[in-house]
């Protein structure tokens, strides 16, 4: 169980400056980052950008470390991004090379909507997966010499699975990914084999709406979260965004200010015995985290700040916004920086921002 008195709070990596005209190899940047307990901004400064990463595209973190794809066809996973590492390698970068992208299906292999870890890649038996738009589910294991080995998985019961999103369940030892619909999962173990199972879900204690409240959750854009508690208890997080028919805020120009955005609603529900997932408003002592990363929870009491039986969530792709939302409630709520100062040196509150890399969840760690 995390504790803050050995390790650091959840962070939000909200976007990279830099100085010059262009991103360049060596180019100094600065990490600018929020601290949801304090609802604090802070930034990590004088970071060099290693050669890699200068044309490469930021599509989505697990254990703090992010996944790049650049050109051409190429993917590496590096933890540029996560303050922590940096301050405890004095600002050395690692980063792992994939195997190169497959051509087949090259447009769909340059957006992801998913990405998941098993461990940290610092450990050497990690697995990492990774759903490309449409079909493609890429499933990847280093080993111990970080040689890419790619192990491939692919199907075409993955018709209603196009924007899915992936955890990995410390408990079962397996990846699983909800479908568009919520209604059913598949699941890899994806260390001793790519062989798929299919998981159907059952819901109870469904929630009562009005008309109005219909009407308005059907003209939401939806998504489908699963994520697992410390304790191994899951849950799958219905995300309902009314979308405002462009992105809040570009991702070369992010605002300081935080909003909510269009996120309307979200549902939660509980894992019980056989895939059966019941309706509920009150998850305990818990924070969850929903963003471009791979949703995670943690113990909301030993992190003084957050807010227990909540979910703070981040995005900008379809309106989201940026803040927490109570359960119990059903209310959202824009973040409140107590101070602007940790940005001041940006310029009218902006500054040269590292394109494409996407803002994300950086989960504890240790001290």
């Amino acid at each position: 169980m995390f504790s803050s008195s050995s390790t650091t709070n959840p962070y939000l990596m909200y976007y990279v400056t830099y100085c010059g005209v262009a991103p360049e190899a060596g180019a100094m940047t600065e990490l600018r980052m929020f601290d949801p307990a304090k609802e604090e901004y802070f930034t990590v400064h004088d970071k060099p950008l290693p050669k890699e990463l200068v044309k490469s595209r930021l599509v989505g973190s697990s254990h703090g470390w992010g996944v790049f794809l650049g050109s051409p066809n190429s993917i590496l996973i590096s933890d540029y991004c996560n303050p922590s590492s940096s301050k405890s390698k004095k600002y050395r970068t690692d980063m792992i090379p994939l195997p190169p992208r497959s051509y087949e299906y090259s447009c769909q292999n340059e957006l992801v909507s998913g990405v998941a870890m098993s461990s940290s890649p610092e450990e050497e038996d990690f697995v990492m997966a990774v759903k490309f738009t449409g079909r493609r589910v890429s499933i990847y294991r280093p080993g111990q010499h970080r040689k890419g080995n790619h192990r491939f998985s692919s199907t075409e019961l993955f018709d209603y699975f196009e924007q899915a999103n992936l955890m990995y369940s410390k408990r079962d030892q397996r990846f699983y990914m909800p479908s568009s619909g919520g209604h059913h999962l598949w699941s890899w173990n994806g260390i001793i084999s790519t062989d798929s199972q299919y998981h159907d879900l059952r819901f109870h204690n469904l929630p009562q709406f009005s008309l109005s409240e219909l009407q308005l959750l059907r003209s939401c854009y939806r998504t489908q979260q699963l994520v697992e508690s410390p304790s191994g208890q899951r849950f799958l997080v219905k995300w309902y965004v009314q979308t405002l028919g462009r992105s809040v805020q570009s991702l070369a120009h992010r605002s300081v200010e935080f909003s909510f955005g269009g996120t309307k609603l979200f549902m939660v529900f509980r894992e019980e015995e056989d895939m059966n997932m019941c309706y509920t408003q009150d998850i305990g002592d818990l924070s969850i985290f929903l963003g471009n990363n791979e949703p995670f929870c943690v113990k909301a009491s030993s992190f003084p700040g957050l807010n227990p039986n909540s979910i703070y969530f981040l995005g900008d792709r379809y309106g989201e916004g940026y803040g927490v939302y109570d359960i119990a409630t059903r209310i959202p709520r824009s973040f409140n920086p107590k101070s602007f100062s940790a940005f001041s040196d940006l310029p009218n509150g902006q500054g040269y921002v590292v394109p494409n890399w996407l803002p994300h969840w950086i989960p504890p760690f240790p001290l």
